[in-house]
């Protein structure tokens, strides 16, 4: 009996993209979280003195603990495997000493930090990696007074157009290679702060 062992080609492109969309859609998603949870258990801590403040804080949790279920689905593309879901404490109050619970809250307040810095870096990568490829469509268009100087005139390779292009070309080439690892690792950044506050620890297997 033979076995055949299949080595798939390294699927690139549709890596970058999903990569990529990670990124970018989970940007708003960290804005959205932040705003909502912060704001409710803000509000929740404000009047617990009236007792209005404990369904307030139930409320931030339970939007924690859904935008935390919505991001273990969205990791799976990233990390190449599914974050378990831990077993949450049944019950109001249980959920205050579950913490798991906690831990759902923290993310959905500080995933913004990894998120903006992944974020930033994906978009910038991309804009300049498009942006050097077609500029020989766009760069005659810049203003060209006495102080307007490109990137390859400041470097010392002259002021002719076609060296511009050419050299905008190559940057281009550049910033294309290594997108595919830059974007691979701020998914992978952003999607193992998620790991590791939403994956279940011993104390709620």
């Amino acid at each position: 009996m033979t076995t055949t062992t299949y080595i798939e080609a390294p699927r690139t492109l549709p890596r970058l993209a999903a990569d990529t969309r990670y990124v970018l859609t989970g940007f708003p998603v960290a804005l959205a979280a932040f705003v909502l949870c912060l704001t409710t258990v803000t509000m929740g801590v404000g009047l617990a003195v009236v007792w209005v403040g404990v369904p307030l804080a139930v409320a931030a949790l339970t939007l924690a603990r859904t935008f935390a279920t919505a991001e273990r689905a969205r990791v799976a593309d990233v990390l190449g495997e599914a974050v378990p879901r831990p077993v949450y404490r049944t019950g109001t109050w249980r959920m205050f000493a579950d913490p798991q619970s906690w831990r759902d809250l923290a993310h959905a307040l500080l995933r913004w930090i990894p998120s903006t810095v992944a974020f930033c870096i994906v978009v910038s990568w991309w804009a300049a990696a498009l942006g050097s490829l077609t500029w020989s469509l766009w760069g005659w268009a810049l203003p060209d007074g006495p102080d307007d100087h490109e990137l390859p005139e400041l470097i010392g390779l002259g002021d002719a157009y076609l060296t511009a292009v050419v050299f905008y070309l190559v940057v281009a080439a550049v910033l294309a290679v290594t997108l595919p690892a830059v974007t691979r690792a701020a998914a992978r950044v952003e999607a193992g702060f998620a790991r590791a506050l939403l994956g279940p620890r011993s104390e709620t297997a």
